[in-house]
Formats: structure tokens, C-alpha cells, sequence
């Protein structure tokens, strides 16, 4: 059974670590321990930024399949901007927006996020549910 187990994750995870070296890290380990979650899209889809070890900055949104098409930028500054923009034109609600990384109130414009103040992924995914079921009244 556990080889069964290892078979699976390795497959699933295979794509991630190819995705992962597209952007200059060794494994999906490595980009999950520098990626932010940002806002939430309709459905269970969000945009991330990662920092890269290049020092520059990468946003993807989780939609579709890896390797998932990305943008890359120069410093934070320039990344939040565009995912900002990205969000406004959107149109979708403002509880959407939630960069991790941040204590409330902090302006996310200003400084990069913060790996120590990062949501676990299990508090995001809860807010996202939670979120969506508000949303949609489900």
C-alpha cells in the first residue's frame, strides 16, 4: 500500500516540481514555502505571487492545468500593482481580497509579505469556503 501511496503523490506532485524549476526553484516544496496567497476568483481558483531566488517576483492564478501560465516582475512593488489592477478591473467582491503575509491594516504596497505571518493552508482554504458559501448563500 505504501508504494501505491508513493506512486500517487510522486505523479501528482511530478507537475508541480516542473512547475516549480520553471521558476527557478528545485522543487514545489521549495515554492510553496515562498508563495502568498492573494485573492480569491469565483470557484476554486486564486492568484498566488512568489518570491523567486532570482529576487524576482512571480503571480500565477491555480486555474487549469501545470504548467500554470505565469508573469514575472522585477520586485514586489511592481507584482502587487499588477495583481491589484488585475483584482479592481475584476470586479469581484472586496472580501476577496486578502493577501497573506500581512497583519490587517499593514499597506501591502509598501513592504513585501512577510514568510512568518503566512496563513496556513488549511486556515485559506477554510476562509475560502467560508467566503464562498457567504457569496453564494449556499
Amino acid at each position: 500500500m505504501r508504494l501505491v501511496k508513493k506512486f500517487f503523490h510522486s505523479l501528482f506532485f511530478k507537475q508541480y516540481d516542473e512547475f516549480a524549476k520553471m521558476l527557478g526553484y528545485e522543487d514545489w516544496k521549495s515554492v510553496d514555502e515562498n508563495r502568498f496567497f492573494i485573492h480569491h476568483l469565483e470557484g476554486d481558483v486564486g492568484w498566488y505571487a512568489a518570491e523567486l531566488p532570482s529576487g524576482n517576483w512571480a503571480v500565477w492564478k491555480d486555474e487549469g492545468k501545470l504548467p500554470y501560465p505565469y508573469k514575472m516582475f522585477q520586485n514586489w512593488e511592481e507584482a502587487i500593482h499588477y495583481l491589484w489592477k488585475h483584482f479592481e478591473e475584476s470586479g469581484l467582491p472586496a472580501s476577496y481580497w486578502m493577501p497573506e503575509g500581512f497583519d490587517e491594516n499593514e499597506d501591502i504596497f509598501l513592504k513585501k509579505p512577510d514568510r512568518n505571518k503566512k496563513l496556513s493552508r488549511n486556515r485559506v482554504s477554510i476562509l475560502l469556503f467560508t467566503k464562498a458559501v457567504f457569496v453564494k448563500g449556499v
